[in-house]
């Protein structure tokens, strides 16, 4: 291994202890480790591009993309802004990126994120600034190849009175890891909800980290699973609440199907709390599909393929809202394995 690749994180890091990008990384030697990515950005309305230096990453793989892509995208929403189309990012399918997007005083921007590479190795660092009653609503849509090896992380600062929407839905890759981190430095809005549907040997990492900083945020994160063959799946959740963040009102939930007894699913809820004036819950379950609600449907004349298709559909469905185009995507899934 050269240097860089020695310094992955691996399973002896707690907080990569199901997910050992080292290993993954040694086994394929992907390509793109030591090249920088050239994402493809769609701006809406009047948003112009730039190439900025910024501050040194305080995580390793921030690290590993800065040694490799120097400077990053940088956009910048002006204040009170708001577009009629979203901003997208694509072409993430190999290399190092950075990438900063700021979001101006009282500013609406929905993102796009497409994570779609077929082989190699992809690392993104992401940054969004949400200032003073902006808004930012991101997807990320990562459907990627069986051999394909991705890293994403992202860091979003918000301040006080910003709303921030995120909808995630993966389909795992060789490994897949996507990490959002979250700095709450006022009374904010979050919404975060996602699901990830695994077959064969593919792997999805989605971890969540919630820092409130400042007191009267309410934040509502929920993260649906489906494995099946010898799939793995992954869910890490942590709401940090500090002392001053009194008036805290935070839920988390995953639920996972597991299709197989040969899948895998590893999830950890964690609540660190320093304030006494808070609510804050977090819930786990993983379990089959319903045998009675299965036998019923049955009972009235729909097949049993279509039935289960059905109740995992209702099942992801309750985490991705009516987003049809991420609906579209999971019927996809269930109907290439009927």
């Amino acid at each position: 291994m050269t240097p860089m690749r020695d310094q992955l994180p691996h399973r002896g890091l707690e907080a990569w202890k199901w997910s050992d990008l080292r290993a993954e990384v040694a086994k394929h030697d992907p390509a793109g480790f030591d090249a920088s990515m050239e994402a493809t950005v769609s701006l809406p309305g009047d948003v112009g591009e730039a190439r900025a230096t910024v501050a040194e990453p305080d995580d390793l793989m921030g690290r590993i993309a800065a040694e490799y892509a120097a400077d990053s995208v940088a956009l910048r929403i002006p204040d009170g802004a708001s577009y009629d189309r979203p901003l997208e990012l694509s072409n993430l399918s190999q290399g190092n990126g950075r990438v900063v997007i700021e979001v101006g005083e009282g500013a609406t921007l929905d993102v796009i994120e497409r994570h779609d590479g077929e082989s190699g190795f992809a690392n993104l660092d992401i940054r969004y600034v949400v200032k003073a009653g902006g808004t930012l609503h991101r997807t990320v849509l990562s459907s990627d190849g069986p051999e394909m090896i991705r890293h994403v992380r992202a860091h979003v600062t918000l301040w006080d009175r910003a709303g921030f929407k995120q909808t995630k839905l993966t389909f795992g890759g060789a490994f897949s890891r996507l990490e959002t981190r979250l700095a709450c430095m006022g009374a904010v809005d979050v919404e975060m909800s996602g699901a990830y549907l695994l077959d064969g040997s593919r792997h999805a990492d989605i971890t969540h980290y919630i820092d409130f900083a400042a007191p009267g945020s309410t934040v509502r994160d929920a993260v649906a699973g489906v494995v099946t063959d010898k799939a793995r799946g992954v869910f890490q959740g942590k709401f940090h609440v500090r002392r001053p963040a009194q008036q805290t009102d935070a839920e988390m939930r995953h639920d996972a199907l597991m299709l197989s007894d040969t899948s895998r699913v590893n999830a950890k809820p964690e609540l660190e709390i320093y304030a006494d004036d808070v609510e804050c819950a977090h819930g786990n379950t993983i379990g089959q599909l319903d045998e009675n609600a299965l036998f019923y449907m049955r009972q009235r004349g729909i097949p049993e393929t279509q039935a289960r298709a059905l109740l995992i559909e209702a099942f992801v469905a309750a985490r991705l809202g009516d987003d049809e185009d991420m609906l579209g995507l999971v019927r996809d899934w269930l109907a290439a394995r009927a």
